[in-house]
């Protein structure tokens, strides 16, 4: 009987440093939410900007807490916002800013 390799569940790496980041501290709830549900978002194959619609997360928060948490990772230092859309130009795009902006894949910093 042979024993299958099993395959590790999806995650968020959050790094210990963020952790105790000032800057991360004085995040609402919300906003530290939000910006995990953006790095999960993130696909290290094309390295291009995160994407969230308010519809993704409106199970969890409202519109203007979603607004309030965007506008408070944008200030911390922690995301960009690289498109602007809205009612009838999409959804917007962001990038990560800052000395957390890089990803760690398979031992490589991307």
């Amino acid at each position: 009987m042979s024993r299958k390799k099993q395959k590790a569940p999806p995650f968020v790496m959050v790094r210990r440093d963020l952790l105790k980041d000032p800057e991360w501290r004085k995040l609402s709830s919300s906003a530290k939410v939000l910006y995990i549900y953006l790095r999960a978002k993130f696909n290290y194959k094309t390295l291009q900007e995160v994407t969230l619609a308010y519809s993704e997360v409106k199970d969890m928060m409202s519109s203007k807490t979603v607004s309030q948490a965007f506008k408070d990772l944008q200030q911390a230092g922690f995301i960009e916002k690289t498109k602007h859309g809205g009612l009838f130009g999409g959804v917007c795009a962001y990038k990560f800013t800052g000395q957390f902006k890089d990803f760690y894949y398979k031992g490589y910093a991307i």
